[in-house]
């Protein structure tokens, strides 16, 4: 090790040579401090510590990092529209108003299927949430955490907006999921039902199970949460005659005066058709489909049927004057319907959906007036 010192010229001599000739020498000392500081040069030194600085730096950084990620399932306003708020740096935006539908579900389109009188469920811009599909619907609210992770599912991870199909179903008179979708100013409307029978592509079927998986999601996103019961003072009068009234207990009589169950009922489900087989003419309309309208009642209508069912949502009434049996349902409206003046209500035998239009006021004169004749 020495030979090689003094061949490299780190100035360091053998120990017979520190003995005797010119290493016996005394040397000025800055020689040796030359030779010193070219010899603690010439060696790396081991990496110290890091300074506390750059480690803090370094710490920053990482935080600032893992906040970004979180907070790109987190919405925020977009800038000029108080209404809008947007994810995924601006790749996801949405309505967050209360009356603004995000997502909404309806099952039917099967003719063994029922009447939704009301969505399966609503989810809106706020995160509130209600619960169908019948009459007592109840409420919840998603946070806007869970909001926003539930739209970031659907639209990164199972692409819903860049779906090719649209509609998945195959086998007729079968019941279908209906879903309904407004996202980035785009409305996306879905069929779900048995799919897979026939040959169909890749794409399709790869389609089909993330519908299928979306749809998992945005049930399993409402149902942690607790949930009241849904009312609100303005209300639909959906009205059908029955054909098969349960006679064996007290049925009171209609005595409203704005209007005869008879009246009602051809307005919403048109005339009732002639039964050349028999006594029975039930169309189906109010049971298995849906009425050609409904009427929207005043806030004081509401509440003087509202006494008459003694706080039911539906019951029977008898009217005199035809000698005829009716079912009567309050419907409350949802926070959309209002403003749109459509009642979402979706029936056994429909695939598209439209909604049933709302008539406010006086029945129109093309609604008949006149009560059948009394055999």
């Amino acid at each position: 090790m020495n030979g090689e010192n003094c061949e490299q010229g780190f100035g360091l001599p053998i120990r017979e040579q520190a003995k005797t000739g010119i290493w016996a020498r005394e040397r000025p000392r800055h020689y040796f401090d030359e030779h010193r500081s070219d010899r603690y040069h010439s060696q790396p030194k081991p990496p110290g510590p890091w300074p506390k600085g750059k480690l803090v730096c370094l710490l920053l950084l990482l935080l600032l990092a893992l906040l970004t990620a979180c907070e790109s399932n987190t919405s925020e306003p977009v800038a000029g529209q108080a209404h809008l708020r947007q994810l995924d740096n601006g790749t996801i935006i949405y309505d967050s108003s209360a009356e603004a539908v995000l997502l909404r579900t309806f099952r039917g389109g099967g003719r063994e299927g029922t009447l939704d009188l009301s969505p399966q469920l609503s989810i809106y811009g706020d995160g509130s949430y209600i619960l169908g599909p019948g009459l007592q619907m109840r409420q919840g609210h998603l946070s806007q955490e869970q909001l926003s992770q539930l739209l970031h599912t659907l639209v990164s991870s199972y692409g819903l907006p860049t779906f090719q199909r649209q509609q998945f179903y195959e086998v007729p008179d079968q019941d279908a999921v209906l879903l309904q979708f407004n996202v980035n100013n785009q409305h996306y409307q879905f069929l779900y039902s048995s799919f897979g029978q026939r040959q169909e592509s890749q794409q399709d079927l790869d389609e089909y199970q993330r519908l299928g998986a979306a749809l998992t999601a945005i049930n399993e996103a409402v149902s942690q949460g607790s949930t009241t019961a849904y009312d609100t003072a303005r209300k639909a009068l959906l009205v059908h005659q029955d054909f098969s009234p349960n006679l064996s207990q007290s049925i009171p009589t209609w005595n409203v005066p704005d209007f005869t169950l008879h009246q009602l009922a051809q307005f919403e489900c048109g005339p009732v058709p002639e039964d050349i087989t028999g006594p029975n003419a039930d169309s189906g309309c109010l049971t298995f489909t849906t009425p050609q309208r409904a009427l929207l009642l005043t806030p004081e209508q509401s509440r003087t049927i509202g006494n008459l069912l003694h706080g039911k949502p539906s019951g029977e009434f008898y009217e005199p004057a035809t000698g005829l049996y009716y079912t009567v349902m309050l419907r409350a409206l949802l926070p959309d319907e209002l403003n749109q003046g459509v009642l979402a209500m979706y029936g056994s035998q429909d695939l598209t959906y439209s909604g049933v239009p709302l008539q406010q006021g006086p029945l129109p004169a093309t609604a008949s007036s006149q009560a059948p004749k009394l055999s």
